[in-house]
């Protein structure tokens, strides 16, 4: 019979560059939500829909906009720095980057020769940084003590 022990394993820069990062890449998030995201209309000013249509209107319901859901991921990388594997932090980069592809897909749909904002660049940088920043920290090891004696039985 062997006895296995779960151990945390990594160095206080590991952590440290993980919180940098996803305070960083947040604060992307955060601030790019807040900035033009095409034809003078800020993230929080343009429509959901502007992820599947090519129809770039505004909306006064501040939850139903891009900008919200900009915000929401960078809150929930935050949140992910509570949880030591980095797992949370890595789906929060993963989703903005994936909101940042299904935006520029519908921008270059569009007939209009619209550019993509400065804010949903800064969303995208922020969101690849939290990925990244997921990879960094703590890691979960399994390991065997040394002094292990195994006896048949």
């Amino acid at each position: 019979m062997t006895t296995t022990y779960g151990t945390t394993t990594g160095s206080a820069a590991g952590v440290g560059a993980r919180v940098a990062l996803t305070l960083l890449g947040a604060a992307g998030l955060i601030v790019g939500a807040f900035m033009e995201w095409i034809a003078s209309i800020d993230g929080t000013k343009l429509a959901m829909k502007a992820l599947w249509t090519t129809n770039f209107h505004t909306t006064e319901t501040f939850v139903a906009t891009v900008g919200f859901a900009s915000i929401v991921v960078g809150l929930v990388a935050i949140v992910g720095l509570a949880i030591g594997s980095g797992w949370l932090t890595r789906l929060a980069g993963a989703v903005a980057v994936v909101g940042f592809i299904l935006f520029a897909i519908e921008v270059y749909r569009s007939s209009a020769d619209e550019m993509i904002g400065i804010g949903a660049w800064i969303a995208l940088a922020g969101g690849i940084v939290t990925l990244i920043a997921g990879f960094f920290g703590p890691r979960h090891a399994i390991t065997a003590p040394t002094n292990t004696v195994i006896v048949d039985e």
